[in-house]
């Protein structure tokens, strides 16, 4: 039964798992993968470190201006500790002292100047202020000074906000001015305008910055896609190997259970194709219906631990002799159980003789208790025994074998399962129930590759990063 399997991979006239393994297209397929992921991988580590440069030099553009802003604060402390104290005692010369403090700061260091500034005392009592009257943006200016003198004074020193206007960064500063003691007695805040020149200098550095990172990134990537290449040839070539043990593992499995009962495979042929039509018209996962067909293939793999004086009797078989029988559900469980690959077919081959309503084997299972695989092979069983011919029974007509599984509808079997099956099982008896064994292959080889070579490719495709 199953040497009919690896005859299907192995055709020379079909795209078996082997062949589509070694196509060139399938090449093709991994390394057009394999450099989207590489593209995407650059992509995202080239917008990371552009994000981080972006950081790192405002916080070099806002060092820049806390420098500068600091200098003119430290020169304007000077010159405000000749008015005499207290400041709000002098609040005309205060005035004064502002406006000549923004008249300085435009001939002054290259990184901006100041265009607003206010004084104002530790009780948060404004003691005057000057703006440039002169400036572009006067009115939104005017705005911006409004919301800052609006917050609370309560506020760290140093840089605290940063907003633009068509363009041009302004940022929010406040510094303590200080007494003849050194103490602070009051404080002064303005609005600072980033000059042109300090911007296009951020702006080269972020560009230049940009542009390294991104050859770097580039670089990288070169380099390791032939390395990168060269391991999934590797991992290719593995993978068919996987592919070709794990046939090899079905055939030996086969050829077991056909020396014990060589007519079994035309019979696992259509139980497989009724079962997995059955699992696609419930939209059962592919994972799960992988499980299906191997389980619909080995579903008896235990028998042979049965003697073959009890299963090739002629006669009935006795009370004792059926418990023997019913041993190679355990059988079979032992004999998969050893395989990881074999493994998901467990749940066709331990629990296909469980019945919907408990009074199955081994376990008693009850309805939803066994699992879905086998609840959709025990309706593809029986169906086939009762539709095709058997040394100790004539088969029954189609309308015939409905009517007996019918009978068994919640009792024997899952019943919205069953009435999903009766919606296919025409046209599956009029094409498959006497069909002829090279057209269950071919229906058997379009199984066998829609749901395993994909597995493979869609493995080397994961690891393709």
């Amino acid at each position: 039964m199953l040497e009919k399997i690896v005859q299907i991979v192995n055709r020379s006239d079909t795209d078996g798992l082997k062949s589509f393994l070694r196509k060139k297209g399938t090449k093709r397929f991994i390394h057009r993968q394999l450099l989207l992921r590489l593209f995407a991988v650059a992509v995202i580590i080239s917008v990371f470190v552009t994000m981080i440069i972006f950081l790192l030099e405002y916080r070099h553009l806002g060092n820049l201006v806390n420098d500068r802003a600091a200098e003119v604060v430290s020169n304007f402390n000077a010159q405000i500790l000749q008015i005499g104290t207290p400041l709000g005692e002098h609040r005309d010369a205060v005035d004064q002292e502002l406006k000549m403090l923004l008249i300085a700061g435009k001939s002054g260091p290259w990184a901006g100047q100041l265009v607003y500034s206010s004084i104002y005392d530790l009780n948060g009592n404004k003691l005057g202020s000057a703006i440039d009257s002169r400036h572009l943006q006067l009115n939104t200016l005017k705005k911006l000074a409004a919301a800052i003198e609006s917050q609370s004074h309560d506020q760290p020193l140093g840089s605290e906000s940063f907003e633009r206007i068509k363009r041009t960064p302004y940022i929010h500063l406040r510094y303590p001015l200080y007494d003849q003691a050194g103490k602070i007695n009051a404080f002064i805040q303005g609005i600072f305008e980033v000059s042109g020149q300090a911007r296009k200098l951020v702006t080269d550095r972020i560009v230049r910055s940009i542009i390294g990172a991104i050859a770097i990134v580039v670089m990288t990537t070169i380099i390791l896609y032939p390395v990168i290449s060269r391991l999934i040839h590797q991992l290719t070539v593995l993978t068919g190997n996987l592919v070709e043990s794990n046939i090899e593992t079905l055939r030996v499995i086969g050829s077991a259970i056909a020396k014990r009962d060589s007519d079994t495979d035309s019979h696992n042929y259509r139980v497989t194709i009724y079962s997995v039509e059955l699992a696609e018209r419930i939209n059962l996962r592919p994972s799960i219906i992988q499980g299906l067909i191997k389980g619909a293939f080995l579903h008896d793999v235990g028998k042979i631990g049965i003697s073959d004086t009890i299963l090739l009797k002629p006669g009935k078989l006795t009370p004792e002799e059926y418990e023997e029988v019913k041993l190679h559900v355990q059988h079979g469980i032992d004999i998969l159980k050893q395989s990881g690959w074999l493994r998901d077919a467990i749940n066709v081959v331990g629990y296909h003789h469980e019945k919907y309503n408990g009074e199955g084997y081994p376990e008693g299972l009850k309805g939803p208790e066994i699992p879905v695989n086998a609840r959709i092979f025990a309706i593809a069983d029986v169906f086939d025994a009762l539709t095709t011919q058997r040394p100790y029974k004539e088969q029954l007509s189609f309308e015939r074998s409905m009517a007996i599984l019918k009978e068994g509808r919640g009792s024997h079997f899952d019943p919205a399962l069953f009435d999903k099956f009766t919606e296919i099982a025409l046209p599956l008896y009029e094409q498959f129930a006497h069909g002829s064994e090279e057209q269950l292959i071919r229906k058997m080889e379009s199984i066998i590759l829609k749901y395993f070579s994909k597995e493979y490719r869609y493995e080397i495709e994961a690891q393709a990063i």
